[in-house]
């Protein structure tokens, strides 16, 4: 093997400490890059469960509306302006004039959340429960806690009967967050 004269050796190792820079600055950038994407993905499912959990907060205001108005007939008939639908609907969620309909359903949480709720009684139509044509979801149990069924050795229902209530929550939260989610309750 023959040797290089001093000189002629100079520029190969100035060229590959060069390449070897050029090779670890693009990575550092990649690397970083990297990190910042991952940083806003996390803090993007942060604001998400956020809003999910100011959800929570929405349904309770909602029980507590229904509980406040059950069995003073307000539950028949529909009052768009409290939030409430007397009938099962299937509205478009994403429109904003549905969740705007109720100003005393929204309210404004410690983390800055935008929450609404809407609440749909689970009938066919308006009106008294046990009206003609009128048929609802409820929930039937008698005193010892078995309910009426079309089986032949089943106990026969003798209790009220209790409807159940969708209730829709929406939440808006930093950069865009939305959330959508249902409950179902019994009262």
């Amino acid at each position: 093997m023959t040797r290089l004269p001093h000189r002629a050796r100079r520029g190969y190792i100035m060229l590959f400490v060069l390449v070897a820079l050029v090779a670890m600055t693009v990575s550092g950038l990649a690397l970083m890059r990297s990190m910042d994407t991952n940083e806003v993905v996390s803090g993007n499912m942060a604001f998400r469960n956020s809003t999910v959990h100011s959800g929570d907060l929405a349904v309770q205001n909602a029980v507590a509306w229904i509980q406040a108005n059950t069995g003073n007939g307000v539950l028949n008939a529909t009052a768009a302006g409290s939030g409430y639908y007397a009938q099962e609907a299937e509205p478009d969620w994403n429109q904003p004039t549905l969740w705007a309909a109720c100003g005393t359903c929204q309210s404004v949480d410690a983390a800055g959340n935008t929450v609404s709720y809407v609440i749909h009684r689970m009938c066919t139509a308006q009106g008294a429960t046990n009206a003609v044509g009128n048929f609802c979801a409820a929930m039937t149990s008698n005193a010892a806690g078995a309910g009426g069924s079309f089986s032949s050795d089943a106990v026969n229902f003798t209790g009220t009967a209790r409807n159940f209530y969708r209730i829709t929550v929406q939440s808006q939260g930093p950069r865009n967050t939305v959330s959508i989610s249902q409950t179902f309750v019994t009262l």
